[in-house]
C-alpha cells in the first residue's frame, strides 16, 4: 500500500527511491531557511511515509552548504492588516507545531545529514530526527532568546531531554553555539564527522535502516518515544504488545529460518 504524497513545493525536493524516501532542502540561496510552504511539506511527506508499505526509511538532506538555517521570517514580512493578537500561537498549532511530533511519533525511521549552518528549526528538525549525522565543523544553535523571543517548535522540550538541564539552557537561554563535535560528545546527535564524510556516513545508515527488519524497528522506535511520557507499568504492557506485534512479522520468521539454514536474514519490511 502507497500513500498519496504533498505535490511538490518550492524548496523541497521528494524523492522515491526504492525502500527509501528522500527528501532535500533546496534554498541554497537562503541556507535552505523553511517557510511555510515548506514546512508543510515536510510533515506532510513523512506523514505519508509512516503508512506507505513501500517506504522503509525516510533520509533528509539539504542542497549546498547548510542543512537549515532556522525558518525564513523574511518571508512572512509585508504589509496588510495587523492580524489580532494571539495570531501567532493560533497559527502554529496547525502549522509548525505539527512538524516535530510527525517526526517523533512516525513508526519510520529517519536520518538526517547536517553540514554548515543547523539553527533555530533546522536544529530542531535535526533533533527530532532517529539519527542525525553531522559534520564535526557545523554550527548548532538555538539563537531565539538572542532575538528577542522564545524557542518554538518543540525545542524547548526537545533539548533538555537530550543534554540535560544545565547544557539546555545555556543552549536556550544564553543561545551558545556549538560545534557538530561538541553535540556529538554532548549525546545530541548520533555521530559526528569531517564535512566530506557527512553523506556517506547517513547514506550508509540508510541503507543498513533499508535492510532492517522494519516492523521491529518501528515499534522499537514508538516504544522510545512513548517512554518519556508514561510510567513503568504502562510502558511494560506497551512492550507486551510490541513483542506480539513483532513476532508474528515476517521478518521475524526469515531470522529463525536463516539460523537454521545458516545464512544471513533477508529482511523485506514485513
Amino acid at each position: 500500500m502507497t500513500r498519496d504524497y504533498p505535490a511538490p513545493v518550492e524548496g523541497l525536493v521528494v524523492e522515491h527511491d526504492g525502500p527509501v524516501l528522500r527528501l532535500r532542502l533546496d534554498r541554497p540561496e537562503r541556507r535552505n531557511a523553511l517557510t511555510d510552504a515548506i514546512v508543510q511539506a515536510l510533515t506532510d511527506a513523512v506523514e505519508a511515509a509512516g503508512s506507505d508499505e513501500s517506504v522503509r526509511v525516510v533520509a533528509l538532506s539539504a542542497t549546498g552548504e547548510h542543512f537549515c538555517s532556522g525558518f525564513d521570517l523574511a518571508g512572512r514580512s509585508g504589509g496588510g492588516e495587523k492580524p489580532r493578537i494571539g495570531s501567532t500561537q493560533r497559527r502554529m498549532r496547525w502549522q509548525v507545531n505539527r512538524l516535530v511530533p510527525t517526526f517523533l511519533e512516525t513508526q519510520t525511521p529517519i536520518v538526517v545529514a547536517c553540514t554548515g549552518a543547523t539553527m533555530g528549526l533546522g536544529l530542531h528538525v535535526a533533533l527530532a530526527a532517529d539519527f542525525a549525522v553531522v559534520a564535526t565543523d557545523a554550527r548548532l544553535r538555538a539563537p531565539f532568546t538572542t532575538m528577542g523571543f522564545t524557542p518554538d517548535s518543540g525545542g524547548s522540550w526537545l533539548v533538555p531531554r537530550l543534554v540535560g538541564v544545565a547544557r539546555a539552557k545555556e543552549l536556550l537561554l544564553l543561545g551558545r553555539e556549538i560545534s557538530g563535535a561538541q553535540a556529538a560528545d554532548w549525546g545530541m546527535v548520533h555521530r559526528a564527522v569531517p564535512a566530506d564524510e557527512v553523506a556517506a556516513t547517513a547514506e550508509a545508515l540508510v541503507q543498513e535502516l533499508a535492510a532492517a527488519p522494519t516492523v521491529a524497528v518501528g515499534l522499537a522506535k514508538l516504544l522510545i518515544q512513548r517512554s518519556t511520557t508514561v510510567d513503568l507499568e504502562r510502558h511494560l504492557a506497551d512492550e507486551a504488545l510490541a513483542i506480539e506485534l513483532s513476532s508474528r512479522s515476517e521478518d521475524f520468521h526469515e531470522y529463525h529460518r536463516s539460523r537454521r539454514e545458516r545464512r544471513d536474514p533477508g529482511f523485506t519490511g514485513r
